[in-house]
Formats: structure tokens, C-alpha cells, sequence
């Protein structure tokens, strides 16, 4: 058991941070590696964002990585970080706030997200975050055969914040931020769930079950 006050997770795509790190690093990778996909392969990529649900999105985007490099892609994720982190509005201010504010009261931080360790690790090691959960990728020598070990979406978000909180008592506090239908399962394992954005859907659902919204900059006012 613990005995630190208690635990927060974030999502990051699109909650902690303005990007999609998926899309944003893949951008990044193919001005380094330009022959990794052609531009009507990845005009189609881009396409089906809107067309299938993130599980199945997450499966095209990692299969596009099949035979590149790991170590390679943990550098660029690294040159990947540095470059865009250092844009303007990389972070959500209020979110990063949040997070700080967080760390300063002696909780744990815990990242949750779909994405995976290239563009994430970058980013936990600058927030010194030590625990991390993301999709995992399936490597053979050293390549990446665009399979996914071990996902990180929905239920699968809802099983490893289950398995942390293990950790800690059982009337231990935890909060958990998240910007999207496919985070409800790990809001619905804290005892904090926070909305964060101005989906319609988790909009509904926070009016619904009295949750908090946390706004962002250029969102619509959350719902009184």
C-alpha cells in the first residue's frame, strides 16, 4: 500500500495536451522517413479518423508502422517532444495546472492514453511522471510488425486504473480528466471523474451524472 494522499489520471490526446500525438508525430516522422507511406496512403489514413471508432483507428495507425525501426522511432519521438512542446498552447494551461497543483499535494500522476511510447515518454519524463499506461507495440528484431501487443482504449483504460488503484486503500481519493466517450470507463473508476472539453456526448453524460467540466480555451461554456 501506498501511503502518498492519493492518485490522478489524465488522458493526454486532446485533454492534457491540444494535439492528437498519433497524427502529430506521424506528420513529424514522415518529413524523416518520407517512403514510410505514400501520400495516398496516407490521405486515406487521414479519412478514416472520422470514419471508424478510436479501437479501430488505433489498429490502421499502427499497422503504418510495420517494419520501422524502435529505437529510431523512441529518438524522433524524442526530437518530436522537444520541437512541439515547445509551441505555443502544446499544453492545456488549466490542465497542466491542474496536474501541478496535483503533484504539489503529494498525489500520484498517472497517464492513460491510446497513443504509444515514441511521442508519450518524452512527455512523462518532462512532467516526471513515472507510470505511464499506453498501447503497446508488438517488435521482432528490433522492428515494429505493426501489431499491437497490448491496447489502451475504453475498458482497457478501466482495467489498469482498476489495477493501480489496487495499490491504495480503499477509501483512497482519485481523480481521472478525459475529453472523450472512449475515457468514460476510466471516469467511471474514480471517485473524481472530471470532463474536460465540449463534446457533446460527455457533455450529456456529465449534466447527467453531475460531473465536473473543465472548459478549454475556444470551448463552449460548460452546461450550468
Amino acid at each position: 500500500m501506498t501511503d502518498r494522499r492519493g492518485v490522478a489520471f489524465f488522458d493526454v490526446d486532446e485533454t492534457l495536451v491540444s494535439v492528437r500525438t498519433l497524427e502529430s508525430f506521424l506528420l513529424y516522422y514522415l518529413r524523416l522517413v518520407p517512403s514510410m507511406i505514400s501520400q495516398e496512403g496516407l490521405r486515406d489514413l487521414a479519412a478514416q479518423v472520422v470514419q471508424l471508432d478510436r479501437a479501430e483507428f488505433n489498429r490502421l495507425y499502427f499497422s503504418v508502422w510495420a517494419g520501422q525501426p524502435e529505437d529510431a522511432v523512441r529518438e524522433a519521438g524524442r526530437r518530436w517532444y522537444a520541437e512541439t512542446s515547445a509551441e505555443p498552447g502544446f499544453y492545456r494551461p488549466n490542465l497542466l495546472e491542474r496536474l501541478r497543483r496535483h503533484q504539489a499535494d503529494g498525489d500520484e500522476v498517472v497517464l492513460v492514453s491510446g497513443s504509444f511510447d515514441a511521442p508519450l515518454r518524452p512527455l512523462a519524463d518532462d512532467l516526471g511522471i513515472e507510470t505511464l499506461y499506453r498501447t503497446e507495440l508488438e517488435t521482432e528484431g528490433g522492428l515494429y510488425t505493426g501489431r499491437i501487443a497490448r491496447p489502451m482504449i475504453g475498458d482497457d483504460k478501466k482495467r489498469a486504473v482498476e489495477a493501480y488503484l489496487d495499490r491504495f486503500p480503499s477509501d483512497a481519493e482519485s481523480w481521472g480528466y478525459g475529453d472523450h466517450s472512449s475515457d468514460l470507463p476510466l471516469l467511471e473508476s474514480v471517485r473524481h471523474p472530471v470532463v474536460v472539453g465540449s463534446d457533446p456526448v460527455m457533455l450529456d453524460v456529465a449534466e447527467e451524472r453531475g460531473w465536473p467540466v473543465m472548459p478549454i480555451e475556444g470551448d463552449l461554456a460548460p452546461r450550468a
